[in-house]
């Protein structure tokens, strides 16, 4: 069985600061992956370089057997989608027209859509709680709103792997936990990988199957258990008291 993701020796950084070395992970089954650390330390620049949004200093970054940097962009986009922490700054389109975007990998050049692709966009819109507004202009949403369409958005494109960068960001306490409860669903029922930073440790903690915990300037992999038990995520947020169930 090919492994889903392979990152080897890995260094990543911008304009020659680097910021992390010699990361070597390896994803092999669908998991839910919370990356976790302090501000600055380098998760969304790891996010943006598994991504091809910027490149790697050093190392290599396999999906299945293909290295990331010679993949086309289609091919990408039928691998992997992406939520950035912002949400969606385009105006002037319905939030159905915006969810829609997904399904360009799968569309002729004229983006004519097909019954399957009308489902997977309604599907995305139901799971992630928009469908009442699918008519509204998302000039009119509030930001946590929005970041609930760019996640739909991502869900439409139906890719094996989805990278979120801080998507709880502008959401409420209750919206925090469905979203962490939508994903672990995706990795469940739809054996979805889903990699994504967060500073909600607690949620984290008690949802992901696997924690990546940057800490000067390196990256360790390993369960919840292991770092609850080994008190290295309390250690590095000042003995922040965690509640794990």
């Amino acid at each position: 069985m090919k492994n889903i993701l392979s990152i080897s020796s890995l260094s990543i950084g911008y304009d020659k600061n680097n910021v992390l070395s010699n990361i070597n992970v390896v994803v092999d089954r669908p998991k839910l992956i919370t990356l976790i650390g302090r501000n600055g330390q380098g998760k969304s620049t790891l996010l943006k370089t598994l991504t091809g949004l910027i490149p790697a200093m050093d190392g290599e970054i396999f999906f299945g057997e293909k290295i990331n940097k010679d993949l086309s962009h289609k091919e990408k986009s039928k691998l992997f989608s992406v939520v950035l922490t912002s949400p969606p700054a385009i105006n002037n389109i319905t939030v159905k027209d915006f969810v829609a975007y997904g399904r360009y990998p799968y569309t002729n050049w004229l983006a004519v859509k097909k019954e399957e692709d009308n489902w997977q966009i309604n599907q995305a819109m139901e799971l992630c709680g928009i469908t009442n507004f699918a008519a509204t202009n998302i000039a009119n949403l509030s930001d946590g709103e929005r970041q609930k369409v760019a996640l739909a958005r991502a869900i439409a494109q139906n890719t094996p792997i989805i990278f979120l960068d801080e998507p709880t960001s502008h959401l409420d306490l209750v919206n925090q936990s469905e979203l962490f409860d939508l994903l672990h669903q995706l990795v469940e029922k739809q054996a979805k990988t889903i990699i994504i930073s967060s500073h909600q440790l607690n949620l984290a903690l008690n949802y992901a199957d696997e924690i990546w915990l940057i800490n000067n300037g390196e990256l360790e992999a390993s369960t919840p258990d292991f770092f609850i038990k080994s008190g290295k995520i309390e250690a590095l947020f000042g003995g922040l008291k965690l509640k794990y169930f």
